[in-house]
């Protein structure tokens, strides 16, 4: 059956029915769809992940702690728009 039939078939069924359709490959996505057949990561970007995950295991001492990334940003960031505004 072709996603063309499928498409058809499914909007042949009440409002209803279709909710309970949705709600039910909701629940079964993982054993239609499984995740370890991931196609829509490049065989590239998947080497790049696992080997920053290996270097992040390696050396665990060059990791940047996550807790005050936020306050960073701002920071950098307001210093940014001091210097633009200066610039003025």
């Amino acid at each position: 059956m072709s996603v063309e039939q499928i498409e058809a078939t499914l909007l042949k069924l009440s409002r209803l029915e279709r909710r309970k359709f949705a709600v039910w490959f909701y629940l079964h996505e993982d054993e239609i769809l499984d995740p370890r057949e991931d196609d829509d990561v490049s065989p590239e970007v998947k080497a790049e992940i696992l080997g920053r995950r290996e270097a992040a295991l390696a050396h665990p001492e060059l990791l940047e702690p996550w807790g005050d990334t936020s306050e960073r940003l701002r920071a950098q960031l307001n210093e940014i728009r001091r210097q633009k505004a200066e610039a003025r």
